[in-house]
């Protein structure tokens, strides 16, 4: 999986919103999910600088993909 932490530079629109480009990812292997929040996720980061290697996410706020996995039913992460 991957998600954002940061953006390489910040844009101004026409109507004068900032907008990221240039995403910045780290990336982990999902371990656990919530039983209580279905989108919340315990993931192990490899290649995060400053988090220690766990952290947890939420795919509504911090707008995780998965990039390859197993797909079942049951599977609330996608």
């Amino acid at each position: 999986m991957r998600w954002v932490i940061d953006w390489g530079i910040f844009a101004i629109d026409p109507d004068g919103q900032a907008h990221g480009a240039y995403p910045q990812y780290c990336h982990g292997i999902v371990m656990e999910v919530s039983p209580k929040d279905p989108n919340a996720v315990v993931v192990f980061c490899y290649d995060c600088k400053n988090e220690g290697g766990w952290t947890i996410l939420n795919m509504i706020h911090d707008d995780f993909e998965i990039l390859s996995g197993e797909e079942n039913e049951e599977s609330q992460c996608r």
